[in-house]
């Protein structure tokens, strides 16, 4: 079975890959190579980006650089429009740790002098192998070098001095791949799978048995590939994504892409099913809510389905997804917040007709209903629901009730299909002819199995006594049965509000709907279900 917890993130994972990785038309590339200075031959992962070139582009021109330029000047001691180049380099893991570093080039002369004092308080400058450094006080150990008037290294787990030996022309696996690839705008990451292959596998394995199905393939992601390229650039109101997958070979590599439409198939599943459960109905404006989101979710899936050319897997995501997602997340909130609104004056409207029936079942006889109909010898039969039918204009349907005959008996039974759309709460999930609509059953209480109640046993006053309350969808009950919510004294709040957020609703003896949180202190509550307790009510 799979969890929730598991679909939830799916689901979540999955929209936001649609919402932020959103295509843009690419700028004019340059047919410069990535450079693979300072990338040692033992790296196995390489990031590239410029932040002059993302801050200056025409799609950040509403950012607010002014303030990510003071805010760099201010607590790193660089503007960040002067960073040409970041290089962020990883190795395997050393006997001093993690082996990582980064080569920041600059487009003015700067020394690791001039940063900010606080940063600056945390090294100490020393000479390590020759290399004048700037070392961490505490472990991990991250030293800094000054290579080149415009040029600042930082490596941790001794990888600096890999990173100063690492010229161009590097044989490794990421350098070699590194040195085939053009430079693109944005962010671009490399990845090399033959040092870090089993290490990987191992993880991924490790949590298969935890993953949905569909998505346990992509476990041997690492068998299968050789190399991974992604560039992303990204904008704040739109970008651009490109995945490729190097496989091992063309046959890893046609499984990879099966892979891949496998748990995209499963993404477009759980978040257009999550996606459903919110427009449910006959609704004209849910139906059609309901068909744009399969469109969506079907044109959403054909985007980003995978290319295969002999051993290269790639995913482009291409068209304007990114403001399509924005524009669902801003409207699926809407429409159900809406629709919670609509539902929850229903539910109460619903509640309303219950009392003006109860009243004028008073008024009519006086007294209450019995909580149930019953027979000669005091045996329940029926609900007090079916007793009040004709003050629900309902007296059709009454008088097709063999009231001498148990709720479930072969004719009565045929009846629970006709409940009356009186009972029902558009909101509570149960099922066909149930009722979340019920009297509080209790010592004390409007409804007791000692016999009927009148207004005037109501001592503590009607607005402050329940009269009926909406239960819990798990506590629901047929319509026609002599059953309602049994309260428990040292938990009164026990099966109710789970149908909507933040509470539910009671009726109150005096024909007011009242909506009551989930927070009530439970000894309040527990004053408002009986009727001559002689407590003081303040709520």
């Amino acid at each position: 079975m799979i969890s929730r917890k598991i679909l939830s993130s799916t689901t979540a994972a999955w929209l936001c890959a649609v919402a932020l990785l959103t295509p843009q038309p690419a700028l004019a590339q340059t047919a410069e190579k990535l450079s693979t200075e300072y990338v040692p031959d033992d790296a196995v992962a390489a990031v590239y980006l410029s932040p002059r070139q993302i801050l200056t582009s025409p799609d950040w021109k509403l950012a607010p650089i002014e303030v990510a330029q003071a805010a760099g000047l201010q607590y790193v001691g660089v503007d960040p429009l002067n960073i040409d180049d970041i290089k962020i380099v990883v190795g395997m893991p050393g006997p001093m740790g993690p082996q990582a570093g980064a080569a920041i080039e600059l487009s003015v002369d700067f020394a690791i002098d001039q940063l900010n004092p606080m940063i600056l308080s945390e090294f100490e400058p020393k000479e390590v192998e020759g290399l004048k450094v700037y070392e961490s006080r505490r472990p991990p150990i991250v030293r800094l070098h000054q290579a080149g008037p415009r040029t600042i290294l930082v490596g941790s787990g001794g990888y600096l001095t890999k990173m100063l030996a690492a010229g161009e022309g590097g044989t490794g696996q990421v350098a070699s791949l590194a040195s085939r690839i053009t430079r693109r705008d944005g962010v671009t990451l490399l990845a090399g799978m033959q040092q870090i292959r089993p290490m990987v596998t191992g993880l991924l394995r490790q949590n298969a048995g935890q993953m949905p199905p569909p998505l346990r393939e992509l476990t041997e992601f690492a068998e299968y590939s050789d190399a991974l390229y992604v560039n992303i650039d990204y904008a704040p109101m739109s970008g651009s994504l490109m995945l490729s997958a190097i496989g091992r070979d063309e046959d890893s590599a046609a499984k990879l892409e099966d892979a891949l439409n496998q748990a995209i198939d499963f993404g477009r599943m759980m978040a257009t099913g999550e996606m459903m459960k919110n427009v449910k109905g006959q609704d004209p404006v849910n139906q059609a809510m309901a068909k744009y989101i399969e469109r969506l979710g079907t044109e959403i899936a054909a985007m980003m389905r995978p290319e295969r050319s002999g051993k290269i897997v790639t995913v482009r995501l291409s068209g304007n997804v990114g403001t399509t997602g924005i524009l669902v997340g801003l409207l699926l909130p809407a429409v159900q917040a809406a629709r919670e609104a609509a539902r929850r004056m229903q539910a109460s409207n619903e509640l309303k007709q219950i009392g003006l029936a109860l009243h004028n079942y008073h008024a009519t006889y006086k007294t209450f209903p019995d909580r149930a109909i019953r027979a000669d010898d005091g045996t329940p039969l029926l609900s007090w629901r079916v007793a009040v039918l004709p003050f629900i204009e309902q007296q059709q349907l009454y008088e097709q009730f063999h009231l001498d005959e148990p709720w479930d008996s072969p004719h009565n039974r045929q009846l629970i299909e006709q409940m009356p759309r009186t009972y029902a709460d558009p909101s509570a999930i149960v099922p066909p002819g149930h009722t979340v609509f019920q009297v509080p059953q209790g010592e004390g209480m409007m409804f007791e199995d000692s016999g009927k109640t009148r207004i005037r046993d109501i001592t503590d006053g009607t607005s402050n006594t329940i009269l009926a309350i909406e239960s819990s969808a798990q506590a629901a009950v047929p319509w026609t049965k002599p059953a309602d919510l049994q309260i428990d004294p040292s938990d009164p709040l026990t099966n109710t509000g789970d149908n909507r957020p933040g509470g539910f609703h009671v009726l109150m003896g005096d024909g007011a709907v009242r909506f009551i949180a989930n927070s009530i202190d439970p000894e309040v509550f527990k004053k408002l279900l009986t009727r001559a307790g002689g407590e003081p009510v303040n709520f």
